[in-house]
């Protein structure tokens, strides 16, 4: 697997990362600047560390946890804990599918924060990536069981925070009409009058409150650069309130 070194975080964290496939992009460091007030966080889908790894940098006394079913990138995520030199900090990555039944028997009512970016096309109805790593990012037959686990894993009330495609927004909020409340939504607008592709959404585990939609965020001016308040997020000057 050939891999290429990008930074992040206004520069602040550099990554390896695989050269073909599914690599990082914005929705990542968008999903980690939502994220806020948290203990322990486990993340389904860790992929190399980008979320992880980040929340680390900001919170450096919290408890991370990452599941990922690849263990390349389970090996390319610890590459970049020690490049960053944050290999001494209290991050754990398990080679694990969420779906299993050893991984539905662990670590259940341990964390107060859940981060997932799950699979969001069904294989059976759009043509199926020929990339390992696309397929596995990008198509999930029973989306159900992330937000099961999600549920399962966390301790009561903690929260679950997700990046979805805003044309599935209804797949999404069938998951989470049963046993979740106090669900934010936060549309991510590629420009100004042009409808959302991604949105960014908090809930509660076991709380009945009602959804909100929130303003969310422009990305880009009609030029294509992105909006100042876009780019300070990108750069780790400010972060996404869902509060």
């Amino acid at each position: 697997m050939e891999i290429t070194k990008n930074k992040i975080l206004n520069g602040e964290l550099s990554l390896y990362q695989p050269k073909d496939g599914f690599r990082f992009g914005m929705d990542s460091i968008l999903l980690y600047a939502s994220i806020s007030n948290y203990v322990n966080c486990i993340e389904f889908g860790s992929g190399v560390g980008v979320v992880l790894l980040s929340l680390a940098k900001r919170f450096p006394k919290s408890r991370l946890v990452g599941i990922e079913k690849d263990n390349k990138l389970i090996s390319l995520a610890e590459k970049n804990a020690k490049l960053n030199n944050l290999d001494h900090l209290n991050i754990d990555y398990y080679c694990l599918d969420i779906k299993t039944r050893k991984f539905l028997l662990e670590l259940n009512n341990s964390f107060d924060r859940v981060v997932m970016n799950p699979p969001y096309f069904n294989s059976s109805s759009v043509l199926f990536s020929k990339n390992k790593y696309k397929k596995n990012s990008r198509y999930e037959e029973n989306i159900k069981t992330w937000f099961e686990a999600a549920y399962n894993k966390l301790k009561p009330k903690g929260y679950l925070n997700f990046i979805f495609r805003s044309d599935y927004l209804n797949i999404a909020m069938e998951c989470l009409s049963e046993k979740w409340g106090e669900i934010k939504l936060f549309p991510l607008w590629p420009k100004k009058g042009k409808k959302s592709k991604l949105t960014i959404i908090q809930a509660k585990k076991d709380s009945k409150s009602n959804v909100n939609l929130l303003p969310g965020l422009i990305l880009h001016n009609n030029d294509g650069s992105y909006t100042k308040t876009c780019n300070d997020i990108l750069n780790n000057k400010c972060y996404i309130n869902l509060n």
